[in-house]
């Protein structure tokens, strides 16, 4: 699920002629990572909440989806401080990437 998520947002990205198209994998990722969150966080608080992943599914219409798992799933097993929300930093864990890329790609 998480390689589809990616996926999506990479094609959304690329569709968009961001800067960059062609980069090193870790700056995309990351960047992809973080258009990911913005989208997701839709009242822009810092936080993904269970509604605002309810939304993306629907907007997304990835209940449809096939796989096991769901973004529902991401609360699940990466809200990894427990507060029933979803910040970067979490997104970051998720996505496996490492506070030292962090640092080499801002």
């Amino acid at each position: 699920m998480k390689s589809m998520l990616l996926d999506l947002q990479n094609q959304k990205y690329i569709t968009q002629d961001n800067e960059n198209p062609n980069g090193d994998d870790v700056f995309r990722k990351k960047l992809l990572v973080d258009q990911m969150f913005k989208y997701f966080d839709a009242d822009s608080n810092g936080l993904v909440d269970i509604n605002e992943l309810t939304q993306v599914i629907k907007q997304e219409e990835l209940g449809k989806d096939l796989s096991d798992c769901t973004l529902y799933d991401l609360l699940k097993y990466d809200d990894f401080n427990s507060d029933k929300h979803l910040a970067l930093e979490e997104f970051y864990r998720t996505f496996h990437i490492e506070n030292k890329n962090l640092s080499e790609t801002k």
